[in-house]
């Protein structure tokens, strides 16, 4: 019963580091702890970050500034956007578009802004009860602009993917 158990274990150890070695590897790195290029002479930085609790939605809709896409919003991940100063209406693409949901910023020279998208799960649901299978639920995503002392310690607890 031993041997049985112990090569179980010389099989089962090895597999699991592979697999956390993986996994880890694909989901992006931390917030860098190396510090960033500076925000470029006449740019300001936008920081895009999200959280992933059990209830958030792990899809992966485009961000739009001004209606272009500049990324993907992932799951407990974070970049960031150098831009031009000026107005942006920054929004994330759904099912339903509501104007309450997205952010408007106004940038000025050598400002960052932290901008956190923030998932509900079920926001549009129906077609029968939670068990039938006719069933169908659409997240809704919301563009909130959070302080820069607050954001900074989430984005630190991030993956990140980079800079543009």
């Amino acid at each position: 019963m031993r041997s049985k158990v112990v090569r179980l274990l010389r099989w089962w150890l090895p597999t699991l580091a592979g697999i956390s070695v993986f996994a880890t590897a694909s989901y992006g790195q931390w917030a860098p702890a190396v510090s960033l290029p500076p925000i470029p002479q006449g740019e300001a930085r936008v920081w895009f970050y999200r959280d992933a609790g059990v209830y958030d939605s792990q899809q992966q809709p485009y961000i739009l500034m001004n209606g272009t896409i500049i990324g993907v919003s992932q799951p407990r991940g974070s970049f960031y956007l150098d831009v031009r100063p000026g107005f942006y209406h920054v929004a994330v693409q759904q099912y339903l578009s509501n104007p309450e949901e997205d952010a408007n910023i106004n940038m000025v020279p050598g400002q960052q802004v932290y901008l956190k998208i923030v998932s509900l799960t079920d926001c549009i649901f129906g077609g029968g009860t939670r068990q039938s299978s006719n069933r169908f639920e659409r997240p809704c995503f919301y563009v909130w602009n959070i302080p820069a002392q607050v954001a900074q310690a989430d984005v630190a607890h991030t993956p990140f993917y980079g800079g543009q």
